[in-house]
């Protein structure tokens, strides 16, 4: 007896024979696509186009209560049903569907519309065995019935049956070429059946025609078929193509706002970009459409998946199951939970975590021979997947990206390497590989297989910008070290690289030392220049996700790290710091099997810059600390790959520093290594909490809060107070007219807005009843300004300057208009005033320090800019003054330190390699200053004399006497250098 797959088998091959002898057939097409069996009348077809209308414009209950009408009809019997069924699979009434179709079937089982419906239904709850008994009554009555090619064509693939699902995508292709279908539902069967052909045989043409011609022809056809819009969007999103994906899918819900399945779509968009509270958004608002949609749950729990909240994740992959318990993406999805749940040492391939799993997808495609002794939960996934199906190529890919997502490589590239064994007809598992290949530092692995992905789906987004990273970066020099190779841009960045190259070196020791640890391979660093067109950044970006852009500056997967070079962004960053920070990252993800949290990780990177806290964080710290607006250590890596906001984002840093900062003061800095023991044996934060401070998690974080409370506590002069959103200020105004207050500040916000005859008529308003309201007495005087009345810019500000409660806004513009006329006494006198009452904020310092410095008032400048450095990272020209005093006073180490600083943020500087130079020779390290100088002398465009002559003096010192004598007699030319290289060359000669 034929099982119902070999009897499909047999059909699916005759049908593929008997091709003109079926084109008879053609009549009964349209009528197959949507269940019709007779001729309608016109009323009645006049009433189910407006039931379908309702459908596709997404008014489910209305279009469900016209169906179940017009199934009264005996004409429209049928056609209503398949119809019914689908407004029901649409808002997740599963077994209503099927039930409809069923009893239907049972009534008119020659039908093959019905039945090839029936199929379709039956497959999407995994039903294989009835979907394909139903297939073969569809197919038996009409062979070229759509649905029912695309659900035979689909069991084949889920049967492991490649070769035969391969030829039934194909006839798909065919049966466009023979037919010429013009109705949008045909047109959307032969894409999707097109697609999936074009995918296995890397033929990309297939794409674009689907694209620009079967989805337009689809609308042209059906105003009202959104599933072209979405179709097309999905395409696209593949593609990674965002840019043209996005408005199809928003075109889509402008036609039929309740089809959640485009929901789902723009949220996946949003997960490609690690926008995750967007994508949770989009799952959501499909959930309450269907809350049963697989693809809904699916993304749901990826989105808990990124956060580390497993189970959360498996409980909603398991009632997605419930829906469909073969679906592959759910089945995929669910073992990569438990994989990430229950194994924490993936990364170890001795680990018996990692042999279980090798065993289990080396033998996948025999996975009946399998007996695992105590096999994990994920195993039982795994198994499910393959059982029947040898060939589960897709599972393997979308484990592989899971894992990969959570940095488990070892893992993940042994999902994908099987991938491409059971289905090498697949381009994604290469693809995902080759993206595997570039986040580990494997550049000629990854350029060999993304060039063959790339020849396979040129349209590929992703693909295509890292085959064009790969080929900067393969021109880029390369500085290789002891323990690590500096990739630079050859032309602009040489330099840079080389002071990298010295900086990490000097480093490693103590970090290596700090942290127990020591990375078992050379450490890439890619530093990326603007160049073709693209910035720094982009090249950064698209180095890191293939995408062009991303938060940050410098970027870690735990075994290679990139950054946008400090050369070509603006203003340039101190990339000591950031080399620092993200080779801690390099060193505590290896050091852990990649198992420690991403706020862990963060915690122990920033603290290793040893700058203090700036300034957002101390004003995060006083406006969230006492609203209890703290999140706990559970919920602190959301603040990273979830904020809600810039603001968020920078204070899970602050938390997470300071609660190492807390482990360090409250238990002593050993626990920091005991603790990283703790993730390397995969426990949680919580066990590990329990195992190092002997306190369990909530009173550990009582302390911690405490301990956040003090240090707000000891904050001063941080405005806490809230900002207003401008229609609440407009409100508060509009509410209240007559309070200057209020007026003020409205004033002020029509000025920001450039609405500036308004403002001067509320601000004229606000200071007829409070002559020295402040922020109607800075509109008065910015618009004075702007008339460049500054006298009377003045008057306004002092009618508002209160020396005992000063208004920032008011200090601020008054130091400013001081500063501009060059009255530094009563500028000094304001930003003092400033540095007094708001000494959290840098900008009353930085004002200090330009007044301190145009009236060479050298002890205050020195003494405020120690401070400004030590609270402002990227201040180069700080460090470079502090030096330039330094040596003036013979203070040479003081010197050396502040110049090496100094380049560790702006290495082009001339001048303070000049200074950094001038300092060692006075410690006597002639051999490095001689170096110091000739580079200052490379980056020089004036001053090179001055450079010249500290050279000669140098190489003097060092006893190379006939260089600086080359060097002293080139100098007597110059008139600036005449008599000092007159006078060396004379103690030179006289050496001689």
């Amino acid at each position: 007896m034929l099982t119902n797959y070999q009897a499909f088998q047999i059909a699916f091959s005759l049908r593929c024979v008997s091709l003109k002898g079926i084109l008879s057939l053609c009549v009964l097409l349209l009528v197959a696509s949507s269940g019709n069996t007779a001729e309608e009348p016109n009323d009645d077809a006049a009433l189910l186009d407006a039931a379908r209308e309702s459908y596709q414009r997404g008014r489910y209950a209305e279009a469900l209560d016209a169906f179940e009408e017009l199934q009264a009809e005996t004409g429209l019997k049928s056609t209503a049903i398949v119809w019914r069924s689908r407004v029901q699979r649409s808002i997740g009434q599963w077994t209503d569907a099927t039930k409809t179709l069923q009893e239907a079937v049972k009534s008119d089982s020659e039908n093959a519309g019905l039945q090839a419906e029936l199929a379709l239904c039956l497959f999407e709850q995994g039903q294989f065995d009835a979907a394909a008994a139903a297939v073969l009554a569809a197919l038996k009555k009409n062979p070229r019935e759509l649905r029912a090619m695309w659900v035979q064509s689909e069991l084949l693939r889920e049967s492991g049956k490649l070769k035969e699902a391969a030829e039934a995508y194909r006839t798909f292709v065919r049966y466009y070429n023979a037919e010429q279908p013009e109705d949008a539902e045909s047109l959307m069967w032969v894409a999707r059946g097109s697609a999936q052909y074009a995918r296995w045989n890397s033929v990309s043409q297939i794409f674009k025609f689907i694209i620009n011609t079967l989805c337009p022809d689809a609308l042209k056809a059906d105003k009202n078929h959104w599933q072209a819009r979405y179709f097309a969007g999905q395409l696209l999103l593949e593609k990674f193509n965002r840019a043209q994906a996005i408005p199809e899918l928003k075109k889509a819900l402008a036609i039929n706002p309740s089809a959640a399945e485009v929901y789902v779509a723009l949220g996946e968009a949003a997960r490609q970009q690690f926008q995750w509270e967007e994508a949770e958004k989009q799952a959501d608002e499909a959930l309450k459409i269907n809350s049963k949609l697989p693809s809904a749950l699916r993304l749901k729990a990826d989105v808990l998946l990124s956060d580390g909240q497993f189970s959360k994740a498996i409980e909603l992959l398991t009632t997605a199951l419930e829906v469909n318990p073969k679906d592959q993406e759910t089945l995929r999805m669910i073992a990569a939970a438990h994989l990430l749940s229950d194994l924490k040492t993936l990364d170890d391939r001795k680990s018996a975590a990692y042999q279980q799993l090798q065993e289990l997808i080396t033998n996948i495609d025999a996975i009946e021979n399998i007996e695992i002794e105590k096999p994990c939960k994920a195993a039982g996934f795994i198994i499910q997947a393959a059982d029947g199906n040898p060939a589960p190529g897709i599972f393997l890919t979308v484990v592989g990206e899971r894992l990969a997502s959570r940095k488990k490589f070892q893992a993940a590239e042994l999902m994908y390497r099987r991938a491409i064994d059971v289905m090498p007809q697949l381009a994604l598992p290469k693809t995902s590989l080759g993206m595997l290949f570039m986040q580990t530092g494997r550049t000629e692995d990854a350029t060999n297989l993304l060039e063959k992905a790339f020849e396979a789906d040129p349209f590929h987004v992703r693909v295509s910008n890292m085959r064009k990273v790969l080929k900067v970066l393969a021109n880029y020099h390369v500085i290789n070290t002891d323990h690590f190779s500096i990739h630079v841009d050859s032309q602009s960045d040489r330099l840079l690289g080389e002071y990298m190259a010295e900086y990490l070196e000097e480093q490693y020791d103590d970090l290596v030392k700090q942290f127990g640890y020591e990375p078992k391979q050379r450490t890439h660093f890619e530093i990326y220049h603007r160049g073709k067109g693209l910035s720094a950044h982009k090249w950064f970006s698209a180095r890191m996700v293939g995408l062009p852009w991303i938060q940050t500056i410098g970027a870690s997967t735990g075994v290679i790290v990139a950054l946008a070079s400090p050369t070509a962004t603006s203003p340039p960053y101190n990339w000591a710091r950031v080399l620092k920070h993200e080779y801690v990252h390099v060193i505590t993800l290896q050091q852990t099997h990649f198992n420690i949290p991403h706020w862990f990780t963060e915690a122990l990177a920033v603290t290793s810059e040893g700058y203090e806290r700036p300034q957002i964080w101390n004003e995060l710290l006083a406006t969230r600390v006492p609203q209890g607006r703290i999140r706990g250590l559970d919920d602190l890596t959301q603040g990273f790959v979830r904020p809600e906001s810039p603001n968020d984002w920078q204070f899970a840093y602050c938390q997470s520093r300071l609660c190492a900062q807390y482990m360090i003061e409250k238990y002593g800095e050993k626990t920091i290594a005991q603790m990283l023991d703790c993730y390397r044996r995969g426990l949680s934060t919580r066990q590990a909490i329990k195992e190092v401070y002997k306190v369990d998690q909530d009173e550990f974080e009582a302390g911690y809060i405490k301990f956040m409370e003090d240090i707000v506590a000891e904050l001063k002069g941080i405005n806490v107070r809230p900002r207003k959103k401008p229609s609440e200020i407009e409100k508060a105004y509009r509410d209240n007219p007559e309070d200057a207050t209020k007026a003020g500040e409205f004033a002020y916000l029509r000025h920001l807005q450039k609405r500036r005859r308004e403002a001067r008529e509320l601000a004229e308003e606000a200071l007829e009843k409070n002559p020295k309201e402040p922020l109607a007495n800075v509109v008065m005087a910015r618009l004075e300004i702007l008339g460049r009345d500054v006298i009377s810019a003045i008057g306004y500000l002092n009618k508002a300057y209160d020396r005992e409660k000063p208004h920032p806004a008011v200090l601020d513009l008054l130091g400013q208009v001081y500063v501009y006329i060059k009255d530094y006494k009563n500028a000094q006198e304001v930003y003092e005033l400033g540095r007094e009452h708001f000494p959290n904020d840098l900008k009353w310092l930085k004002g200090a320090v330009l007044v301190y410095l145009r009236t060479d008032q050298l002890d205050k400048l020195e003494s405020s800019l120690k401070v400004l450095i030590a609270r402002d990272a990227d201040h180069a020209s700080g460090r470079k003054k502090l030096a330039e005093i330094s040596l003036n006073r013979d203070e040479f180490q003081a010197a050396v330190d502040y110049a090496q600083d100094a380049i560790y943020i702006d290495v082009n500087d001339a001048e303070t390699h000049h200074i950094f130079g001038d300092a060692l020779a006075g410690l006597k390290n002639y051999k490095k200053s001689i170096r110091e100088l000739k580079v200052a002398l490379q980056l020089a465009e004036e001053g090179k004399p001055g450079i010249q002559l500290s050279l000669a003096k140098t190489l003097a010192a060092n006893s190379d006497k006939d260089d600086a004598r080359a060097l002293v007699e080139s100098l007597q030319k110059n008139d600036d250098t005449k008599e000092a290289a007159s006078k060396l060359l004379e103690q030179l000669n006289g050496a001689k």
